[in-house]
């Protein structure tokens, strides 16, 4: 499944990531003023698939069917947040 850069973009904003433009399109994930994940993605308005796309999911700590519920809007920030402490990736 590929997505459009929109599509990632709007995961960035409901997730409240701080984005940064720079060479590429930086978005920072902090919870409680702590960084806890960090992606990227290029600029441009192309389609986003294969290795990119496994990528931002990868960093973001999601597994496919988490990261098609980000893309698809069935899951929010505080969904995200649970997910991460599930993980243990933010402590509890």
């Amino acid at each position: 499944m590929s997505l459009r850069a929109a599509d990632v973009d709007r995961v960035f904003g409901k997730l409240k990531m701080r984005v940064r433009n720079g060479k590429d399109r930086l978005a920072l994930f902090y919870h409680e003023g702590r960084l806890i994940t960090r992606t990227k993605r290029s600029f441009g308005s192309r389609k986003i698939d294969g290795t990119v796309r496994h990528l931002i999911r990868q960093q973001l700590k999601l597994s496919e069917a988490e990261f098609s519920g980000m893309v698809d809007c069935s899951l929010g920030r505080e969904d995200y947040v649970n997910i991460l402490r599930k993980k243990k990736k933010i402590p509890s």
